[in-house]
């Protein structure tokens, strides 16, 4: 059963002047295994912008914004691909693969509260926008 949806879109021309306006957006918002995995990407704002969006769509389907001690770095997305490269604390490829969200924290709390036992999660791009599209799932 479905039990929660969100999506975002984002412009990636304003998401990066966002994120080149402030020093601590990086860190206060994304993990160390986004950023590494960023950071390898030629067209790293794509996919920042892309990971960002995908937090925005975890919150709305959840349902409480960034609020209740729902934080950024609580929603990961990882990506579950080829086996061939560990970076930092995840054993999965970031490079390339099937994306996931995991969550930690307050969050990881609120969606077992609300029941949510799978997330499913799509990403998309073209040159100038990122979009995110997130289903919270019950199989009870």
């Amino acid at each position: 059963m479905i039990i929660g949806i969100g999506v975002d879109i984002i412009d990636i021309k304003s998401f990066t002047e966002s994120f080149n306006k402030s020093k601590r957006f990086r860190q206060r918002v994304f993990t160390e295994n986004e950023i590494a995995y960023c950071e390898s990407k030629p067209n790293k704002f794509q996919h920042y912008a892309a990971r960002f969006a995908a937090k925005e769509a975890v919150m709305k389907a959840i349902g409480t914004g960034w609020s209740k001690g729902i934080q950024w770095t609580q929603i990961e997305t990882i990506n579950n691909g080829k086996e061939n490269q560990q970076l930092k604390n995840d054993k999965r490829d970031m490079n390339g693969g099937k994306p996931e969200i995991r969550l930690s924290g307050k969050t990881l709390e609120r969606s077992k509260d609300m029941g949510v036992d799978n997330i499913h999660i799509s990403l998309s791009h073209s040159e100038t926008q990122v979009i995110a599209f997130v289903v919270l799932e019950n199989h009870k």
